[in-house]
């Protein structure tokens, strides 16, 4: 493996190290190895839009990750619509122990993430090639994530019954679009569990309003 992935990886390890994330000894194998096959996949099956190691560790990682700042990510994690594995390998990467459970309809993009799965060697994951609707996911969730499968509002309405159920629903999203969402949180049916901020992206996690009725 070539040490540029090494490289990139202990960036990823100074960040996590600096807002007090766990970065477990297998961390910087895991993401170099990761790195290694995203970028040697890419031009057959299009993962990515970044072509460097350390911009995908700053694009797509530490913004995968920000979200664990809020310190009430639990298990089980479901990542809707994962595709590469963003967030949810990242999140895994970290923290090996967390139970998770991703769903991705396209063909090369599942078979990638059974790739990653077993050269990781990555545990207590079960990845199902399938859309949502369709998906055996449990009643019952710790949190339910989800990149960019859709607009917030939709991401919003499609997670109402996990977050009736007991889930916290994260949310990761620019300052522009949280400014309208923020106006609809109560008719939606949610409260703010948490938020972090980083430049244009904000990093929420929503739970259930017991003070609104859901649709």
């Amino acid at each position: 493996m070539q040490p540029i992935y090494e490289t990139a990886a202990k960036l990823l390890q100074n960040w996590c190290q600096h807002h007090e994330l766990p970065f477990p000894d297998t961390a910087i194998e895991r993401t170099a190895l990761y790195l290694d096959r995203l970028l040697h996949y890419q031009h057959q099956t299009n993962l990515t839009g970044f072509s460097s190691p350390e911009d995908i560790i700053r694009n797509l990682f530490i913004d995968s990750l920000q979200i664990l700042r809020t310190r009430k990510i639990h298990g089980p994690l479901l990542d809707v619509g994962t595709g590469a594995g963003f967030p949810a390998i990242p999140i895994k990467i970290v923290c090996p122990e967390m139970e998770m459970i991703l769903v991705e309809p396209r063909t090369k993009r599942y078979a990638f993430l059974r790739l990653i799965e077993r050269e990781l060697g990555l545990e207590h994951l079960q990845i199902y090639k399938a859309k949502i609707e369709s998906a055996p996911v449990p009643d019952r969730l710790g949190t339910a994530i989800s990149k960019a499968l859709m607009p917030i509002h939709d991401w919003a309405s499609l997670a109402r019954p996990w977050a009736r159920n007991g889930a916290k629903i994260a949310c990761m999203i620019s300052q522009a679009d949280w400014q309208v969402f923020q106006r609809d949180l109560h008719s939606l049916g949610y409260a703010v569990s948490s938020v972090i901020e980083d430049g244009d992206r904000i990093y929420l996690l929503l739970e259930y309003d017991r003070n609104t009725a859901f649709c």
